[in-house]
């Protein structure tokens, strides 16, 4: 087995063990001056995306997370993103690169002491309606509209 297999053998069965609990409660503000924090979204699904602007697999999953959100517009489901990059880097890189989920820069600390993830991009989690991770990986997925969407719907219901 090669090192990154092994690696994200061991990430994936870490992620397994934290399915079930509660997410850790944040407070963020977001690129737009948004303000929120977990706790205060109860009874909704939470999508969150860990990425940055060099990583390759983080922006070809972006216009697939885009047409996701337009999905659930009016729903219950709320998307943040975090990203490490300042404001200005990252509406630099909208302008080429649109993503439509709730921005969050400088975030670092949200997913290194918050969630306490592994150096992995993109990393994504759901979170269920009553605040618990209901699922979690790293790398960008295949078929995103199917897999999130089967997700999302299930939590919804």
């Amino acid at each position: 087995m090669k090192v990154d297999s092994l690696y994200f053998e061991l990430v994936k069965e870490r992620d397994s063990c934290l399915v079930g609990t509660s997410a850790p409660n944040f407070k963020v503000t977001t690129i737009d001056n948004q303000e929120f924090e977990l706790s205060k979204l109860k009874g909704r699904v939470v999508v969150l995306n860990f990425w940055f602007t060099r990583c390759q697999p983080c922006i070809k999953e972006m216009p697939e997370l885009n047409r996701l959100v337009t999905h659930y517009t009016g729903k219950k489901v709320t998307f943040i993103s975090f990203a490490p990059e300042d404001s200005i880097t990252l509406k630099t890189f909208f302008i080429t690169h649109p993503f439509n989920f709730a921005i969050v820069p400088k975030s670092e600390k949200v997913r290194s002491e918050e969630f306490k993830l592994f150096s992995a991009w993109p990393y994504s989690i759901i979170i269920d309606r009553e605040g618990k991770i209901f699922k979690m990986w790293a790398g960008a997925t295949e078929n995103i509209m199917h897999d999130y969407t089967t997700i999302i719907d299930k939590l919804l219901n």
